[in-house]
């Protein structure tokens, strides 16, 4: 029992740091242009997440005022996916 243990545990060790060397081996294969496209591409998708999270707070904070108190928690995620 403990040997299939110590082996699943050493593959899944054997797949991250398979993983982190490709991940190494990429970002040194890459050319400054593809490493600025790469760094744009982050920026923009942080920004659109930061957005996006901003966007669904004033949909649930305009739930809440409309639709106040523990009880309309339905009708709340209603509003809320409504206006998505």
């Amino acid at each position: 029992m403990f040997i299939i243990l110590f082996l699943i545990v050493a593959f899944i060790l054997c797949f991250f740091i398979c993983a982190f060397a490709a991940g190494i081996v990429k970002a040194i294969d890459m050319t400054p242009d593809e490493w600025r496209d790469f760094v744009e591409d982050y920026r923009r998708e942080k920004k659109q997440k930061k957005e996006s999270k901003r966007l669904y707070r004033s949909i649930e904070s305009q739930a809440i005022a409309k639709y106040p108190g523990r009880a309309n928690y339905r009708k709340r995620k209603a509003y809320i996916d409504r206006h998505i």
